[in-house]
């Protein structure tokens, strides 16, 4: 995609981003994924290779951040694209295959540990290096508020689609990660468009080395807690949606009904909360502070888990559209805290060290609960660690004491 007339790269930039954002939130499988492995592998099996994504994000997530601090955001952004694009139609051909199922799940493992962590490094290297650090939080509240309208828009249309075949998801994803590679193509390294020179930093064992020394500073440290029981409250918040409207609606865990179609319309009401969720993140840090709110968000999280495990009403239904505050807010507050204190060399590599912690905690979770084949006590475990996350976050609070996160290391 080229840059328009009169617009510089790094300005450019900023349209692709914007742009990228939704199409990689396109997600048009998500209210469906779990229905699509319960048809053709049961419960138990469904989690086990739910657990292989997480698992394989352990595997990638720090070596991706890595990549993206040595050899530059752009790269690491278009082997996400290409690594979904492969995924997708992995699952369109895979049928009850395991094997050909876990490998789609590795691939889609790949697309996200490549996003996760560069995404916002990327758009705050460009902002900074136009001389518009300030302007970072606001836009990547409203870029995150846009993904999510996108999120609504495909969750109807994959569940309309999982209606017809549970595959057809994957076949528009599919065309939205095609879409996603043609907006990487047209992107700039911020470093090279604004004449910085690219980290010289050579050796990944010495860069995680680097990146966790920032965790001696308490705020630090306790949003990397953050990070890694996020992961587990919003993979269970959300997985345990699926099977759970299953007998809500009166179906079987081998049998979905009408519950692709409900799951689509659920999620598409919970992106639209998180939609404005996103746009209004940074009021909620005003009203009570940086931990505070992200200790409101886990709440809610945490409070689904409980509410799920005691009722199969479907008076549930308004909580667990509240499921994506955490999602949608989270992550803007977590990278606008976390960035201008951590060094552009050391920002992509730190945000994937705590994404991967916490895809390690929730593969770990998924893997214990694929030994249960009764719903009832899945949910009864999750509400459990709902309920372990929320103490655990209060003791870290009380343990690492107060830090505003406000003060900032020299970013060169």
């Amino acid at each position: 995609m080229s840059t328009a007339a009169g617009v510089s790269p790094l300005e450019n930039n900023l349209r692709l981003y914007d742009r990228h954002r939704i199409a990689t939130r396109l997600l048009f499988w998500f209210p469906t994924s779990l229905l699509f492995y319960l048809e053709r592998v049961g419960l138990g099996a469904a989690l086990r290779l739910a657990a292989v994504y997480f698992l394989a994000v352990v595997v990638l997530e720090v070596p991706s951040g890595w990549f993206s601090d040595r050899f530059g955001r752009v790269h690491t952004i278009r082997i996400g694209a290409a690594a979904w694009i492969v995924a997708y139609t992995t699952f369109l051909i895979a049928g009850s295959s395991v094997v050909l199922l876990s490998l789609a799940q590795v691939f889609v493992a790949l697309g996200f540990a490549a996003l996760s962590g560069t995404e916002a490094a990327f758009h705050y290297d460009t902002l900074e290096a136009l001389g518009r650090p300030s302007d970072f939080e606001r836009r990547e509240s409203r870029a995150s508020r846009n993904a999510f309208l996108g999120t609504t828009a495909a969750a109807v249309v994959g569940g309309a689609l999982g209606l017809l075949d549970l595959r057809l998801p994957f076949a528009a994803a599919l065309v939205a990660a095609v879409y996603q590679q043609v907006l990487a193509a047209g992107m700039v390294e911020p470093t090279a468009a604004s004449g910085r020179a690219q980290s010289q930093d050579s050796v990944a064992p010495g860069q995680i080395r680097a990146s966790l020394r920032y965790l001696a500073r308490p705020g630090l440290a306790w949003l990397f807690l953050f990070m890694t029981l996020q992961q587990p409250l919003e993979g269970l918040a959300i997985d345990l949606i699926q099977p759970w409207l299953t007998e809500v609606t009166g179906a079987s865990l081998a049998d979905s009904g009408a519950a692709p179609l409900y799951s689509g319309l659920i999620v598409a009401a919970i992106s639209l909360v998180g939609a404005a969720a996103a746009a209004r993140s940074y009021q909620l840090r005003a009203a009570f502070g940086l931990r505070g709110a992200l200790g409101i968000l886990a709440s809610i999280e945490a409070l689904i888990l409980i509410g799920m495990a005691l009722t199969r009403s479907p008076w549930l239904v308004p909580l667990l559209v509240l499921r994506s505050t955490q999602a949608a807010a989270a992550p803007v507050l977590v990278a606008a805290a976390a960035a201008p204190l951590v060094m552009k060399h050391h920002r992509a590599t730190f945000l994937s060290i705590g994404s991967l912690a916490g895809r390690l905690a929730y593969g770990s979770v998924l893997i214990g609960l694929g030994f249960f084949d009764e719903l009832a006590d899945v949910l009864t475990v999750g509400a459990g660690i709902g309920i372990a996350s929320l103490a655990l976050l209060l003791v870290g609070h009380i343990v690492l004491g107060r830090d505003d996160l406000v003060s900032a290391p020299d970013s060169g």
